[in-house]
């Protein structure tokens, strides 16, 4: 009987330490200080609780039913970690949104450099060709006065 009562006394030492330790990894998970959280979402589950504190979520089931309802009551009140977790959705959805934004300015600004040098293009060559028609003007204007040098008596 004493080994017996031992063992029970072992038993229940374990469980005690184990209570300790899923209650203490689901008060984190609560504050939103998780250290073992994997992934950007926090959820608090009971896979979750038993990842946090480390130990297997079988004894959860089996022994600790009552942590079970506290793992519920955790997950369906509004927290800190619930309102991280939406908190970083809804930035991380803004942070695609802006993305896409930045996206569309920089294929709008390698239009607008497009059409800017066309318009460039089609300013030189007017110059040019205002510059030309200036060339023959001075030229006729040149030659008419010759003429009408060499034509006085």
């Amino acid at each position: 009987m004493v080994k017996t009562d031992e063992a029970m006394a072992k038993r229940s030492g374990q469980a005690e330490a184990a209570a300790r330790a899923y209650r203490a990894a689901l008060a984190r998970l609560v504050r939103g200080e998780g250290r073992r959280v994997v992934g950007r979402r926090l959820r608090i589950t009971p896979a979750a609780v038993a990842r946090e504190a480390g130990r297997s979520r079988n004894p959860l089931y089996t022994t600790h039913r009552d942590i079970l309802d506290e793992i519920a009551a955790a997950a369906a009140a509004p927290g800190r970690g619930k309102d991280l977790a939406a908190r970083v959705a809804v930035l991380e959805a803004l942070v695609a949104e802006l993305r896409e934004h930045a996206r569309w300015h920089a294929a709008e600004k390698r239009a607008l450099a497009s059409e800017n040098l066309a318009l460039l293009h089609r300013a030189r060559a007017a110059e040019e060709r205002l510059a030309a028609r200036e060339t023959v003007e001075t030229r006729r204007q040149q030659n008419a006065v010759v003429a009408a040098i060499v034509r006085r008596p």
